[in-house]
């Protein structure tokens, strides 16, 4: 079947390591907007951290973020899909990372944004790996003095928690602690981190949702990732496509690896799939 629709996650797969997009990706890209193919970026980032010459295609109208916890209408700057963690049980989430004897960053995103607290803001080269991450994190973050008084201030639900981890076997700890607490979705877009959803709020499931919006069949849409974040899209999608550099239980479900991040493996899974010529 023509592929219709392709969601393509950002970090790992779309965007090499320098956190560009590579030009054959691009290139790759504007081919499919000429053919009326909608681009849908699907990434644990909020709006503010999508590139801007990824936001400038001509086919791209709709994104999936924060792990599908909201799907935007970017045309009308407007949220057409929504599932998100209440007050409650978001501060109980991050209280779990704050009272914790190990060393947690943690952030929490609300209307869109990140909200970090000074401590781990100023020091966040202690927290991720690379410079690239580090200027993601502080351009999509605000610091305020306290982010769990601040989430029950505004009185307003939560797309998603964020937590890294100085020592992977804190991040063990808290995944176990985390499978005990109900209603929530838990993942990770990187080794040292972990992403909390609401129970539903998923990449796959917003694809699907707005591939029905759009009258597009399931058979018709084609998603690329990387990360464990990524796995629903790619089991759902019409042809699930994984990176090189993928995780092993990723590449496990994916229908094609295609070459990694770094070598515009999103262009050549396209060319291969859509018959588009570069």
């Amino acid at each position: 079947m023509e592929i219709k629709l392709i969601a393509a996650d950002m970090d790992g797969t779309l965007l090499n390591d320098e956190k560009q997009i590579p030009e054959e990706n691009l290139r790759a890209l504007w081919a499919c907007a000429k053919r009326g193919i909608e681009i849908v970026p699907a990434t644990g980032r909020t709006l503010r951290g999508l590139p801007d010459e990824l936001r400038k295609l001509p086919g791209v109208h709709y994104a999936i973020l924060t792990n599908g916890a909201q799907v935007v209408d970017l045309e009308k700057n407007e949220i057409i899909d929504a599932c998100r963690l209440s007050v409650e049980l978001a501060a109980e989430i991050m209280m779990m990372a704050r009272i914790s004897p190990d060393e947690i960053m943690y952030d929490v995103y609300i209307g869109g944004v990140g909200y970090t607290m000074p401590q781990f803001y100023n020091d966040v080269y202690k927290y991720v790996p690379s410079e690239g991450l580090a200027e993601l994190v502080r351009r999509t973050r605000d610091s305020v003095p306290d982010n769990i008084a601040y989430l029950r201030e505004r009185g307003q639900e939560a797309e998603k928690i964020n937590m890294f981890f100085t020592d992977m076997d804190a991040k063990k700890r808290m995944r176990e602690a985390l499978a005990k607490v109900p209603d929530i979705l838990v993942s990770s877009s990187i080794p040292n981190n972990l992403e909390i959803n609401a129970a539903g709020a998923d990449k796959g499931g917003a694809l699907l949702r707005l591939a029905t919006r759009l009258g597009i069949e399931r058979e018709a849409t084609m998603s690329f990732g990387d990360g464990e974040n990524d796995l629903s899209m790619i089991r759902m999608a019409g042809i699930g496509v994984v990176m090189e550099n993928g995780a092993r239980s990723v590449k496990a479900a994916a229908d094609y690896i295609t070459a990694s991040n770094n070598e515009a493996g999103v262009a050549r899974a396209i060319c291969r799939f859509t018959g588009i010529r570069l």
